[in-house]
């Protein structure tokens, strides 16, 4: 039997409409619709050409489905401008639901060491309590200071790898131009931050890291779908603040700060920048905020930026080292290297190719090629492993 739920579930995993798979396997929209809907088969074909576009075996479609709905778009918290597009929610809804399905596949022979995400989730939520819908500045600046230190955040440079250490996910894949990063919880209670794949520079990004786990310590019980513009744009600011009190705590910054020589001038920034991994652009900004500069010497800033041409690169960001997740990779490594799985019977079971799964992980193309024809040895105990 043809289960046409997993025809669907790959194609909006990878991003296509009904109409663009079947230009790529030279049907019509209406036989993808019958196909998905189970009103008619594909023939051996067409299965044929399913199976090479997306990286599976011929009996990935003829067994029931794995995965479950782990999330919804009323649970990811996208940019505002991104929320338009239903094709793209669709595809990281469904993203999720694979990505969580093998990671908790993975960590099934391991007992996972303490990490304290959620506890500071109650913590910050203790703090925001009985608040109104709009956050003020000053809670938000309160609970960033409990989250950096509870995180252990000393240096900015390792907030990725603590927030890995923490509990939540972090992948990356291609989501376009339009998409820096997005965060969730599953139904589950299990974090995750994606981050896109184009080329950004690394304060950037350590920006977009700290933006997603505000979301994700903040607000969790909101329902992102339901909100307007208006209100998505103050969720959004909410974030953003967030971010820059918690990357810049106040007095260490203020005192770094008063160093510089020239204010107004980007140039001057560079220092801290390296010192904080944070934007030339973020750096003034969380300066103007606190009245360490005048409202002459911000437009004399921008001014200057925009003659430096730093609007889109800046000193520094083709230099510092942009760091990439290391979690699951790590995970997956893990279970290989001990044999507590075999990569070959783990495809066998989900009728899938190896560049399926490094692909979906975001690993690099190939690096599971050495696992592949190792036994797996059975344990008659769990295994306590440090994960990080």
């Amino acid at each position: 039997m043809f289960y046409g739920e997993k025809l669907k579930a790959l194609r909006e995993l990878n991003g296509l409409s009904r109409k663009e798979l079947a230009g790529k396997i030279n049907v019509t929209e209406q036989a993808v619709w019958q196909f998905e809907n189970q009103y008619t088969a594909p023939k051996f074909e067409i299965v044929n050409e399913l199976k090479k576009y997306f990286s599976v075996k011929s009996q990935f479609f003829y067994t029931d489905s794995f995965v479950e709905n782990v999330t919804d778009i009323e649970r990811i918290a996208y940019r505002a401008e991104d929320r338009d597009s239903r094709k793209k929610a669709k595809m990281e809804i469904t993203y999720i639901n694979f990505i969580s399905h093998f990671i908790s596949k993975f960590e099934t022979p391991l007992t996972l060491p303490s990490q304290n995400i959620h506890s500071l989730r109650k913590d910050i939520e203790k703090c925001l309590y009985d608040r109104s819908f709009a956050i003020s500045k000053k809670d938000i600046e309160r609970a960033a200071s409990i989250a950096r230190k509870k995180l252990g955040v000393s240096e900015n440079k390792e907030l990725l790898y603590r927030l890995e250490l923490s509990g939540i996910y972090i992948l990356e894949k291609s989501m376009g131009l339009s998409i820096d990063a997005y965060s969730t919880w599953t139904n589950k209670d299990i974090p995750f931050i994606i981050l896109g794949t184009e080329k950004k520079s690394s304060v950037r990004r350590n920006f977009d890291l700290a933006h997603e786990l505000g979301h994700l310590l903040m607000h969790k019980h909101i329902d992102m779908d339901s909100l307007d513009k208006k209100e998505l744009r103050r969720v959004e600011h909410e974030a953003n603040d967030f971010a820059s009190y918690f990357l810049l705590p106040k007095d260490e910054f203020i005192k770094n700060f008063q160093e510089l020589s020239k204010k107004s001038n980007p140039d001057s920034y560079i220092e801290l920048k390296m010192k904080y991994h944070i934007s030339i652009q973020a750096l003034e900004y969380r300066a103007y905020k606190l009245n360490l500069l005048s409202f002459e010497e911000n437009r004399y800033f921008y001014s200057a930026l925009n003659r430096m041409k730093y609007k889109v690169i800046e000193p520094l960001d083709e230099d510092i080292p942009i760091v990439r997740p290391g979690k699951v990779r790590a995970l997956l490594s893990l279970i290989l290297e001990n044999n507590l799985l075999s990569l070959d019977q783990f495809l066998d079971t989900y009728s899938i190719d190896s560049t399926f799964l490094e692909s979906l992980l975001g690993i690099d193309e190939d690096v599971l090629k050495e696992y592949k024809g190792i036994s797996k040895l059975d344990y008659f105990d769990r295994r306590v492993i440090t994960m990080l």
